[in-house]
């Protein structure tokens, strides 16, 4: 789903808090942008708004990877760390009255 540009950083920077809540240090949310704007081509690229977390944690990896992104290590994007993001967006997309479904 598409969200205008403010709830778009809104959700980016709401995301970034929970993830600083639960695991520590620091995230910034245009780092969660990006993720998310790749996260919205990849559902267009596969015609596919309803992917399930799991397959598009992998694209997401996929495509960061390509960008040059360090994945997989310690302390690097995961597939876990995506689908964790996935999931706080669900809720921040919930709870702005615009919820997503996905398989």
């Amino acid at each position: 789903m598409a969200l205008d540009e403010r709830l778009h950083a809104e959700c980016a920077s709401w995301i970034a808090q929970q993830l600083m809540e639960d695991f520590g240090g620091f995230v910034i949310g245009e780092v969660i942008e990006g993720i998310m704007e790749l996260e919205d081509g990849i559902r267009e690229e596969h015609s596919d708004p309803q992917m399930d977390h799991a397959t598009m944690s992998r694209h997401l990896l996929g495509k960061l990877e390509a960008d040059g992104v360090p994945v997989g290590g310690f302390g690097q994007v995961n597939e876990a760390f995506l689908v964790e993001i996935l999931h706080w967006e669900d809720e921040f997309l919930g709870l702005a009255g615009a919820p997503r479904t996905t398989r």
